[in-house]
């Protein structure tokens, strides 16, 4: 069939794909990572994930926790959450212009949501899903439960259009706005047990919380060894675009150069 456009039905293509609004083109899924291809916490398959803790990016467990298995793929990737458990995903307010909102996804698992909320509610169900009287600049939120998902998409409107593929790059930014890993960080000491690191971290959500990983053998001391990090400080100066993180470690020398080479620094700032 030849495409096609008219005041009812508004723009339908050679495939049979309806566009009914201007909302159905450009930029329009509000899930990030809902084929899961990001997966910077590198979750394992089938491991255990508690309530509330994240696998792929972007998803949590839910209640009764979130264990799913998978083979990583390049390309859209699917997952099967375990039997009693699930996955939620928290969209963040600010993506919310609020309306209608349609729901879609492949795979066996069910789903619900949270309306003005970030807590799903209520029965699960087959895809799609249509979502009314979601508020502006509210948070929402949706849940899969046991089964198989890849492919999900939650758009504005009341018909769900083929899923939206964005560029991989792309997709990494839109998930290191809630959780990133950083590797290189440079700095100099303060005194014989303190150095200040300066980490480049992409502008995030709000202020991240952060962690240090492997602190064993972690920081370079130039002209001398390499160093222990006793304890990962407090993040200061420019959060959350980036700063300095003040840093504790094994016995240094004044005003020397530092290079981060073992430890990792994680920061979160999550819904």
């Amino acid at each position: 069939m030849a495409a096609s456009l008219d005041g009812t039905n508004g723009l339908t293509f050679n495939d049979g794909t309806l566009m009914g609004s201007a909302n159905s083109l450009g930029t329009r899924n509000i899930l990030f990572n809902a084929d899961f291809r990001i997966n910077q916490r590198v979750y394992v398959s089938a491991a255990t994930l508690a309530a509330g803790a994240y696998g792929h990016d972007r998803f949590k467990a839910g209640a009764s926790g979130g264990d799913y298995s998978f083979t990583q793929l390049a390309s859209s990737t699917q997952v099967t959450i375990a039997s009693g458990k699930s996955l939620i995903q928290v969209v963040e307010d600010k993506n919310v212009v609020g309306g209608s909102y349609v729901l879609s996804w492949t795979g066996t698992a069910l789903a619900r949501v949270g309306v003005n909320s970030a807590t799903p509610s209520g029965t699960f169900v087959v895809s799609p899903v249509l979502i009314t009287g979601q508020t502006a600049g509210t948070t929402m939120s949706v849940e899969f439960n046991a089964g198989t998902l890849n492919t999900a998409q939650l758009e504005l409107g009341t018909v769900a259009t083929p899923f939206e593929r964005r560029p991989v790059g792309l997709e990494l930014a839109l998930c290191q706005r809630y959780f990133q890993l950083n590797l290189p960080a440079m700095g100099y000491s303060t005194s014989t047990v303190n150095i200040s690191l300066i980490v480049a971290v992409t502008k995030m959500r709000t202020t991240p919380t952060f962690t240090l990983a492997n602190g064993t053998n972690a920081v370079l001391d130039f002209g001398v060894a390499i160093r222990n990090i006793s304890s990962p400080g407090s993040l200061d100066e420019g959060s959350p675009t980036g700063g300095r993180i003040d840093t504790i470690i094994t016995s240094t020398t004044s005003s020397k150069a530092h290079f981060l080479v073992g430890g990792v620094f994680t920061f979160t700032a999550e819904l």
